[in-house]
């Protein structure tokens, strides 16, 4: 079961007109976690090490080890954690 935590509005990021930022989001049931939002060609997060990048080679939901990006259609980009 993949459970999905909204984190920012992609156009809010883009707008800011930097490379990288870090957020501090609660993640209910897994507490609080910084995870970096990076822009280069492609916009990406980095959690817990990992780092995830938005709509990965065409894949929404782009999903690596147990976690996985999702961008859904009010431009709202979302965390999934893999929990057995």
């Amino acid at each position: 079961m993949m459970n999905w935590f909204r984190l920012f509005r992609l156009p809010n990021f883009d707008d800011l007109g930097l490379t990288s930022t870090q957020i501090s989001v609660a993640l209910e049931g897994y507490g609080l976690h910084d995870i970096l939002i990076c822009k280069g060609n492609e916009t990406s997060i980095l959690y817990e090490g990992v780092f995830l990048t938005i709509n990965m080679n065409g894949k929404n939901a782009f999903r690596l080890d147990d976690n996985a990006v999702y961008l859904d259609s009010n431009d709202d980009v979302w965390l999934g954690i893999y929990e057995n």
